[in-house]
C-alpha cells in the first residue's frame, strides 16, 4: 500500500524546509572538520582547533562554532578563571550528527575509490 498519498502536504513542505535549512548550514565551508575535531578532541578550546583544522582562519572558526552553538551540536562552557577559559564539545545532538557523518564518510569513502572520477576537484572540473 501507498502511504504517500495520505501525507499531510504541508507537512511535507515544512519538513523540507528545515531540511534544507539544516542542510545549508552543514554545508557552510569548515563546518565538517569543526564537528569532525570535536569529535576527536574534545572538550577542545578555540586555539586546539584552529590549530588542528589546517588552513583556517579564527574568523571563520568563530562564525562555525557560533552556527553549531546555536543548532544546539556544540555546547560552549566558560569557565571563569582569570584569564577566562572557553571549552567546546559536541552536545547529544552534535554526536549524533558525527555519527551519521562518519556513516556518509565511510560510504564515499567506499564508492568514490570505485569511481572512475577520482580526486579531481569540483573546481577543476567545472572549467
Amino acid at each position: 500500500m501507498n502511504l504517500t498519498r495520505f501525507r499531510n502536504p504541508d507537512q511535507t513542505d515544512e519538513n523540507c524546509n528545515l531540511v534544507n535549512s539544516a542542510w545549508n548550514d552543514l554545508s557552510k565551508v569548515w563546518t565538517l572538520p569543526v564537528i569532525h575535531t570535536l569529535g576527536v578532541y574534545q572538550p577542545s578550546r578555540f586555539n586546539e582547533l584552529k590549530k588542528r583544522i589546517l588552513g583556517i582562519s579564527a574568523t571563520s572558526l568563530a562564525e562555525r562554532l557560533s552556527d553549531l552553538e546555536r543548532r544546539g551540536i556544540v555546547a560552549r562552557k566558560v569557565y571563569p578563571e582569570t584569564p577566562p577559559r572557553v571549552e567546546y564539545s559536541l552536545t547529544e545532538k552534535g554526536w549524533e550528527l558525527h555519527s551519521l557523518l562518519r556513516q556518509i564518510a565511510e560510504w564515499t569513502v567506499k564508492w568514490e575509490k570505485t569511481s572512475k572520477v577520482i580526486s579531481e576537484p569540483i573546481v577543476e572540473r567545472r572549467k
